[in-house]
């Protein structure tokens, strides 16, 4: 009788060929960016021509709710827990420090050999064990407590969105070029040397824009807003709930500068993804943690951060993944 005889290497070739590819993953949740500040949403001023895109490239969560402060929202992103199960509470003296017993997204993505990566801002704790790269983090680039122009801020760094001296895996270390395009950046750099490993990652993008102080603006989206009429008359007043509180054209200009600059980093982020060749392997979230500070547009809705009226909670929730996720899906 013929032995056939069947190489190893050939039973292996053949599981490896029949194993689906576990999707990369890229989070990016914004700071204070409310649900009324994206055109998408019917804002009639701001520029968001890519996370309008993306929202209709999306299925979307709608309505989609986090906490009406940041560190607490942070932490349940992290755990996928309800925060007050976390001990992150609010977002100073103390009561921002997460549980470390908990286990992070970060750390089971990690153990299963996903890269793991982190860029913005952490906000739930800066000491040991507490640190990014001490929950699951390998790679992590980040600024210190819960925004710049804080008393975290390093000694040199002081209030600088432009330039600032960031902690990267622990290590201070001083950065060119505004914050937002620096972390939109990293996170690219270091999902393109994942994917040369062919090893699937996570990259959370946790922008500490639009949130304020605002004196560090990008002069070029800046200067698409001077001129612009952004009173209050100049917005829609929907669903019953008229836009209260002392308005600020000043900051809303300069807090829709943020917002665009942000916008164009997700469009060129989106762009280099599919470029890679990796938009069907890679599932994008974009959110935000929080209703808007002070007074702004919010589609209607009553309230704003800090505040647990819908203006204060309800967030956008867009994933895009080429594909898998239908677009328009809710």
């Amino acid at each position: 009788m013929k032995q056939w005889k069947i190489e190893p290497k050939d039973i292996s070739k053949k599981k490896a060929s029949t194993r689906p590819k576990r999707p990369n993953i890229i989070l990016v949740m914004t700071d204070d960016q409310g649900y009324g500040d994206l055109g998408f949403h019917g804002n009639p001023v701001i520029r968001t021509p890519n996370l309008d895109a993306l929202a209709r490239e999306s299925a979307r969560l709608d309505p989609f709710y986090v906490s009406p402060v940041c560190a607490p929202t942070r932490a349940s992103l992290m755990t996928g827990r309800s925060h007050q199960r976390t001990r992150a509470i609010d977002t100073y003296i103390g009561r921002a420090m997460m549980d470390t017993d908990e286990v992070t997204i970060a750390e089971i993505l990690r153990d299963a050999g996903y890269a793991t990566g982190i860029f913005g801002k952490w906000h739930l704790g800066d000491c040991y064990p507490l640190r990014p790269g001490d929950q699951g983090f390998e790679k992590s680039l980040v600024h210190r407590g819960g925004g710049i122009g804080q008393p975290s801020d390093p000694v040199g760094g002081e209030r600088k969105y432009t330039d600032p001296i960031l902690m990267d895996n622990g290590v201070p270390r001083q950065m060119k070029g505004y914050c937002t395009d620096i972390y939109f950046d990293e996170a690219l750099k270091f999902a393109r040397q994942a994917h040369q490993k062919d090893k699937p990652f996570l990259a959370v993008i946790t922008d500490n824009c639009p949130h304020g102080p605002w004196h560090d603006v990008p002069a070029e989206e800046m200067a698409l807003y001077e001129g612009v009429d952004l009173s209050a008359a100049s917005f829609p007043q929907e669903k019953g709930a008229p836009l209260r509180g002392k308005w600020n054209q000043d900051q809303v200009r300069r807090t829709y500068a943020m917002i665009t600059n942000i916008d164009e980093n997700m469009g060129q982020m989106i762009e280099q993804i599919d470029a890679m060749g990796i938009g069907e392997q890679t599932l994008i979230l974009f959110f935000t943690d929080n209703g808007p500070e002070g007074r702004r547009f919010v589609s209607g809705y009553r309230g704003s951060k800090s505040s647990t009226l819908e203006g204060g909670v309800r967030s956008p929730l867009f994933a895009r993944w080429k594909g898998h996720l239908k677009p328009g899906a809710r």
